[in-house]
Parts: structure tokens; C-alpha cells; sequence
């Protein structure tokens, strides 16, 4: 696993600040990336910290933005401001330690604002293009705050299950089952699609359609994740073969009433 400390978010942020000093614009572009390297290194070095936790396809996931969003269907805590209060045996409080952070829709606007001005202008804006050092400036004062506190990561209660298509486990949590209906296999290579039932007390998963062949009237099944218009498939016990057809059928108004 990378070193956490390989991220040095301050060092892009006082890049940042030194880059600002100037008016030409290719300090001004310069400071727009080191800006998007410092919001980059924020989130990586908060994924690394939960590594032994956190999905593999999240931590993968190229983009920090994208990489946030996607931990936050695991963890709602992901975007959050987090304090750690300290105190002695007798209850009296001796600390507190704050993470700041960053919600993730002010995240993903001021990330891609920055970028926007990581390319060249279009043909018929070049004569006037120019970059709003007032804007940068605000962005940059908007993630001072990422520069202040300690990283705080909460351990979330990730438990697994067995994907029923490669048989490698897929890590979810209580947060995740309640709010979606479904999960992909976090295998790149399977991605397979589990369903999820939850009740009170109870979440069970499963990525197959179950029925009763015709033929030999044993189990037979498919993945949800295949079922579509044309899809051939066998029955698991005596070959007999399958198609999907899809059938478009109209209702008169007064019945679906």
C-alpha cells in the first residue's frame, strides 16, 4: 500500500500561495493545478488512512472527487467535519482534536473550477481569455481550512459476503444496505449485480433469477446482471436452453385502475 505520507498537501497549498503573488497568467494556471493537487493529496491521504477497510475500487478510483462520492455510499461520514474530544479518568476535558473537511458538492465544484482553467481558451475566446485571480484567491482561502487540524478516520463496521458469480468477498455496510437496493461485485473482472433484502434485523444478497425449469423441473438460474432481450443461458442441471424475449404488452387505462 502507498505511504500516506507521500501526500504533502501543505506543500501544493504554499506552492499555491506563492503563485498567486504574481498576475501572469501561467502563474495564475500553475496555481489552479497545485490547488487541485493539494484538494487530490486531502482525499487520497484520507483513503489510505482506512485502506485495510475500504473497498478496493474506491481507493482505485482515480479521481478524488469520484473517489469521495463513492465513499460516501459506505461511509456518510466521509465529507464530514469530525472532533475527538479528550478527557481524564475523572470526565474533565483535557483536548479536543478537529479534521476539517470539505462537503462533497462544494468539493466537486470548486475541483472542477480549477480544472477549468487547465486548458487552453477555445478559437473564439483566446483574444479575450483570462484567469480570475479574484475567483482562484477565494478557492484557495476556501481550502485553508483543509490546512488546519489532524486526520481523523472513523473505522466503519465493513462486513463481506461471498459474490455468487467469482466467489470473492464484497464488502458493504449497515449505512450501504439502507441506502440502496443493489451492489456490484467490487471484482473489475466480475461486477456482477447482488440485490439486496433488508428487514429490521436481517440483509441477505443475491444476484441470481431462481426458477423451476420446464424440462428437467429442477433449480435453474441466471444472473440478474444478464437478463435482456436476446440472452441465452442453460438450465444448471439438465442443459436445456433458455432465451430472454422481451414483450411489450399495452393495458387500457381502466384496468390499470
Amino acid at each position: 500500500m502507498a505511504d500516506i505520507n507521500r501526500y504533502e498537501k501543505e506543500l501544493h497549498y504554499e506552492k499555491a500561495k506563492s503563485l498567486l503573488a504574481s498576475n501572469d497568467l501561467q502563474d495564475l494556471r500553475y496555481a489552479c493545478l497545485e490547488l487541485r493537487y493539494f484538494i487530490e493529496a486531502h482525499a487520497y491521504q484520507q483513503l489510505l488512512a482506512g485502506a485495510e477497510d475500504i473497498p478496493k475500487t474506491v481507493i482505485e478510483t482515480w479521481q478524488p472527487n469520484k473517489a469521495i462520492k463513492l465513499l460516501l455510499a459506505f461511509d456518510d461520514l466521509a465529507d464530514k467535519d469530525l472532533h475527538l474530544s479528550i478527557s481524564d479518568g475523572n470526565g474533565e476535558p483535557i483536548d479536543t482534536i478537529t479534521y476539517n473537511n470539505i462537503p462533497i458538492k462544494d468539493l466537486n465544484k470548486l475541483y472542477n473550477s480549477l480544472g477549468s482553467y487547465l486548458h487552453l481558451p477555445m478559437p473564439k475566446k483566446l483574444a479575450s481569455y483570462a484567469i480570475n485571480k479574484t475567483q482562484i484567491t477565494k478557492i484557495f482561502e476556501q481550502l485553508g481550512k483543509l490546512t488546519k487540524g489532524n486526520l481523523i478516520v472513523v473505522k466503519g463496521s465493513y462486513q463481506h459476503f461471498p459474490c455468487e458469480a467469482c466467489g470473492q468477498n464484497i464488502v458493504y455496510t449497515t449505512h450501504y444496505v439502507n441506502s440502496n437496493e443493489s451492489i456490484e461485485c467490487q471484482n473489475d473482472s466480475c461486477r456482477v449485480t447482488h440485490a439486496i433484502k433488508s428487514s429490521e434485523d436481517h440483509v441477505s444478497f443475491g444476484a441470481k433469477y431462481v426458477f423451476e425449469c420446464g424440462v428437467c423441473h429442477s433449480e435453474a438460474s441466471v444472473f440478474f446482471s444478464k437478463i435482456e432481450d436476446g440472452y441465452k443461458f442453460k438450465c444448471d442441471h439438465c442443459n436445456t436452453e433458455y432465451t430472454f424475449e422481451m414483450i411489450l404488452r399495452g393495458m387500457p387505462v381502466e384496468e390499470q385502475s
